[in-house]
């Protein structure tokens, strides 16, 4: 089981960092911050306080205590998620604003694998596909968690245009499921691993909003 929460990231900050200033201040990093913890405690049945998280050795925030689960999160300029589970220790997610302007085509050459870029061209470059292939290729890369940076674009993500779930497999990563979760106004994709290396559907994780 995954459960997932996703919030404006206005309703936890205030008034979110707009493109000028693209970094929140430090006020609203710790409401960031209190708002993380109190979303764990929920899920996990503990207060506030008994919570303890740290960072491994290459930065990923994990839960020492309860450490039956784990937690991972990401924040756009517009949206906030939240991901645990206690069932999956290696959790990874991401959003994206489908409004995001990005300069799609010089990201896509850099990043893309070559069989990424031959299917969005064949979308006719269409956005969402793009912002699909990006945020399971994120979170992958945070499910994974130890840090190894890689060319993007020797991951391929097999993503499709009407699938919502995939298999990354790569040599220095692994085997990875990924979800995609296409929102009105975002694109929410988790990732964990693969252990037993299959393309079954059958071993999709639920999901569960809170």
């Amino acid at each position: 089981m995954i459960y997932l929460h996703v919030q404006s990231l206005d309703q936890i900050v205030g008034e979110a960092p707009t493109i000028a200033r693209r970094r929140m201040d430090e006020s609203q990093r710790a409401e960031l911050r209190l708002y993380q913890r109190s979303l764990i405690a929920q899920v996990t049945g503990q207060t506030t306080e008994q919570l303890q998280i740290e960072a491994n050795d290459f930065g990923k925030p994990i839960l020492k205590f309860p450490n039956q689960f784990q937690f991972n999160q990401s924040h756009s300029q517009q949206s906030y998620v939240m991901a645990i589970s206690d069932e999956i220790a290696n959790i990874g997610v991401d959003i994206e604003d489908l409004n995001r302007q990005v300069r799609f085509e010089a990201l896509a050459k850099h990043a893309f694998h070559p069989e990424e870029m031959k299917v969005w061209k064949a979308l006719n470059y269409d956005r969402a596909f793009w912002f699909k292939v990006w945020t399971s290729k994120e979170a992958v890369l945070k499910a994974h968690g130890l840090g190894i940076r890689l060319s993007l674009n020797t991951l391929n993500t097999h993503a499709h245009p009407t699938w919502d779930f995939g298999v990354v497999e790569h040599e220095l990563l692994g085997s990875f499921y990924y979800q995609n979760i296409v929102m009105p106004y975002a694109m929410l994709t988790v990732a964990y691993p693969n252990p037993h290396q299959t393309r079954s559907s059958d071993s999709i994780q639920k999901i569960k909003w809170f």
